[in-house]
């Protein structure tokens, strides 16, 4: 009778097997690890993007808001003058 080849205690096919199947793991843990750490650049750059347009945004905001009341004085000022002339000519 021949012994059969062991590894570690396993037969060999076994051996293989098993070693197959922590390459793998390791293979797929690496994977999301390298993925994992894309995605947290990713996220960093999508915050730093939605702060530059925040900001963008704000003083776009405060440009039209004056341009408004401005806009609105003169308005204010055009019905006032409609109202002397009015005035007047009653």
């Amino acid at each position: 009778m021949n012994p059969k080849r062991t590894l570690f205690g396993l037969p060999f096919p076994q051996a293989i097997g098993l070693f197959t199947l922590l390459v793998i793991l390791v293979s797929i843990w690496v994977h999301m690890e390298i993925r994992l750490a894309e995605l947290n650049v990713e996220i960093v750059n999508l915050k730093q993007d939605m702060m530059t347009h925040k900001a963008d945004n704000r003083r776009d905001v405060e440009i039209l808001r004056s341009d408004l009341n401005t806009d609105m004085k003169e308005i204010i000022r055009k019905i006032d003058e409609i109202q002397i002339y009015l005035r007047k000519n009653n």
